[in-house]
């Protein structure tokens, strides 16, 4: 068997994979576009949103009432990321700031009524797809479903560029 032609063929796969996974996300992001337009009108928010803001909201829902430095650490991104995303949250109206009662100088985020059906809506979707996802790995014995855990583990840890690298502008890779 020839190892660089079936890497190739591998590399071709993931690139497949990639482009579907992209034409799926426009999919769901089609849908919540349509469902953040019905919230405008309800509630008069007014904003498009990314994944990754809607993550952050869902964040939010999971866990009320949070800061923005637990938010930060749950998702795995910076502070001012968040700061900046909660901010358009906040105007669009799907989140309100809180403070707790022993502790006045600290800002927390619950989210509105509006947030609250985006939050359901996007659970409601990420559950689809887990069940989609689990289903799926059913046609594979227990042993070649550990190598794909180890697969994804080193995609994930491995694969991109660590956040040091990118720093400093372009990834030593494509130098």
């Amino acid at each position: 068997m020839n190892t660089d032609h079936t890497k190739r063929n591998l590399f071709e796969l993931y690139a497949e994979l990639i482009h579907q996974q992209e034409k799926w996300e426009g999919l769901i992001k089609a849908f919540l576009s349509d469902e953040l337009g019905k919230l405008a009108v309800e509630h008069g928010s007014k904003s498009q949103l990314t994944m990754t803001e809607i993550h952050v909201l869902s964040c939010v829902g999971d866990n009320e009432p949070i800061n923005v430095t637990s938010i930060a650490e749950k998702m795995n991104t910076t502070k001012a990321t968040v700061s900046r995303i909660s901010t358009k949250l906040l105007g669009a109206g799907f989140l309100h700031r809180t403070q707790l009662s022993d502790n006045k100088k600290e800002v927390y985020f619950r989210l509105t009524p509006a947030g609250k059906k985006l939050h359901s809506l996007h659970k409601y979707y990420h559950q689809k797809a887990e069940q989609r996802f689990l289903s799926f790995f059913d046609r594979y014995t227990e042993e070649e479903i550990l190598f794909a855990e180890r697969l994804f583990r080193d995609l994930v840890t491995k694969w991109y560029p660590s956040s040091e690298e990118i720093e400093g502008g372009l990834p030593s890779i494509f130098k």
